[in-house]
């Protein structure tokens, strides 16, 4: 009767772990990385969107790399702190940068709550994209 309770427990405990990894967790963030670019201008915008019922105190780390024809590079890194209502979205970060033909860019954008990474995110833009086009990725 012991072997027969402990191995209910050991199937019991083992169901529980394997059906409980990733069944059923919804997302509780959403970033995205915005873009437009007009003429000789990239605008960007970091955005998230809290996909829970609670107030969340986040986090976020934005790096842009930009590469033109000529092999110069730039890299910028934004961070900081905001809070966002159940279900609400909010621009965390705003950048806008000279674009020329041949340039390269890559950019990421990290959440995080409490210490903990929530989503991630990264726009690649090659030297073919076209302009006035905006989107995420």
């Amino acid at each position: 009767m012991h072997r027969f309770f402990s191995a209910l427990m050991i199937f019991f405990c083992s169901s529980v772990f394997v059906f409980g990894q990733g069944m059923g967790k919804k997302t509780t963030v959403d970033g995205q990385i915005l873009y437009e670019l007009k003429g000789d201008k990239l605008s960007l915008k970091a955005q998230c969107e809290n996909k829970t019922d609670k107030s969340l105190d986040l986090t976020y780390q934005l790096k842009i790399a930009q590469t033109d024809s000529g092999n110069n590079s730039v890299s910028n890194s934004q961070g900081g702190k905001k809070e966002l209502a159940a279900h609400e979205s909010k621009i965390l970060s705003s950048s806008t940068l000279s674009w020329r033909e041949g340039s390269s860019i890559t950019v990421t954008l990290n959440i995080y709550h409490k210490k903990k990474l929530l989503d991630s995110n990264t726009l690649t833009l090659p030297v073919e994209e076209e302009e006035g086009k905006s989107g995420k990725k």
